[in-house]
C-alpha cells in the first residue's frame, strides 16, 4: 500500500491489491474483473470523509428532543390505561391455591403418561375428525342443552392416549366451540381444564394464542353475568387464572 493509501483508515487486506495511483479511473464504467472491483472499492473509500454529520431538520414549531422528552413523561393529554377489575374476579389467595393444585395435577398426569403402562389403549377419532371429537366431547350439537348431553368427560384413559399435537388441536377446537355457545357448561370447563393439564411447555406460539383467546372469551362470558351461577363463575375464573398465572400471560391476570 502506498503513502496515499495510508491517508485513511482501512482494515488490512487479505491479499495484495495493485495501487490505482496515477491512473485515470472512470467509476461509471463497470469493472472488468474482480481485481478492478476491489481497486474501485478502495478508491471510493479514500474519497469518503472520515467523519460525517447531518444537522437535524427542525420545523418551525418543533422543539429540541430534550424538551419533547421532558413533556412526554407527564403529558396531561395522554392518560395511562387503567385496567378494570371484574366484581366477580376471585381473590389472590384463591388463585394461588388453584395454580398450586394445578401444578401438582400436571406432574401426576405427566408421570402417568411417561410410565410403561399408562392405561388401556382405546380407539379415538383422528386428528382431522373435528366432528367426531365434538360428538365424543358433547354427544350432541353444542347448544343450551349441551349440559345434559351424552358426551364423555375427559377421562384419564383418553388423556393418556392423545399426543401433544392432538392436545393443541383440541384446545383450538374447544375455543371455537366455547365462542359458538357463548356460555360455559360443566363439560366445557372439564375438557379445557383437562387439556391444559396435558399441555407441554414451552408453548407453541399458536397454542399460546389459543389460550389467550380462551381466557378472553371467559372474560366476556363473566362480564355478561348479572347473577352468576356459582359453578359457571368458578369455571371461567379458573381458566382465566390458569392462563394468566400458570401460563404466564400476565396481562390477562385478574
Amino acid at each position: 500500500m502506498d503513502s496515499d493509501d495510508s491517508d485513511y483508515y482501512a482494515p488490512a487486506t487479505a491479499f495484495p491489491i495493485e495501487s490505482l495511483k496515477g491512473q485515470n479511473i472512470d467509476l461509471n464504467v463497470p469493472p472488468a474483473n474482480g481485481m478492478e472491483y476491489l481497486q474501485r472499492v478502495m478508491l471510493e473509500a479514500k474519497r469518503c470523509e472520515q467523519i460525517v454529520s447531518v444537522p437535524p431538520k427542525l420545523s418551525k414549531n418543533s422543539q429540541p428532543d430534550i424538551v419533547q422528552m421532558s413533556h412526554s413523561v407527564d403529558n396531561p393529554f395522554v392518560q395511562p390505561e387503567i385496567k378494570s377489575v371484574s366484581p366477580f374476579a376471585p381473590s389472590l389467595e384463591w388463585q394461588e391455591k388453584q395454580v398450586s393444585d394445578f401444578s401438582n395435577l400436571r406432574q401426576k398426569i405427566s408421570q402417568r403418561k411417561a410410565s410403561r403402562h399408562p392405561g388401556p389403549q382405546i380407539t379415538l377419532p383422528s386428528i382431522s375428525d373435528k366432528k367426531g371429537w365434538k360428538q365424543l366431547c358433547f354427544g350432541i350439537q353444542c347448544d343450551e342443552e349441551c349440559e345434559n348431553s351424552s358426551g364423555s368427560p375427559p377421562l384419564l384413559s383418553i388423556l393418556v392416549n392423545i399426543g401433544q399435537p392432538m392436545v393443541d388441536t383440541l384446545l383450538n377446537w374447544h375455543s371455537q366451540w366455547l365462542e359458538e355457545c357463548n356460555h360455559i357448561t360443566h363439560l366445557h370447563g372439564q375438557w379445557i381444564f383437562a387439556l391444559l393439564s396435558c399441555l407441554e411447555l414451552p408453548l407453541h406460539p399458536d397454542t399460546c394464542s389459543t389460550l389467550r383467546y380462551i381466557a378472553r372469551i371467559c372474560q366476556q362470558i363473566r362480564n355478561s353475568m348479572v347473577e352468576p351461577e356459582a359453578s359457571q363463575l368458578a369455571a371461567v375464573n379458573l381458566l382465566i387464572c390458569l392462563v394468566g398465572r400458570y401460563f404466564s400471560q400476565s396481562d390477562l391476570v385478574d
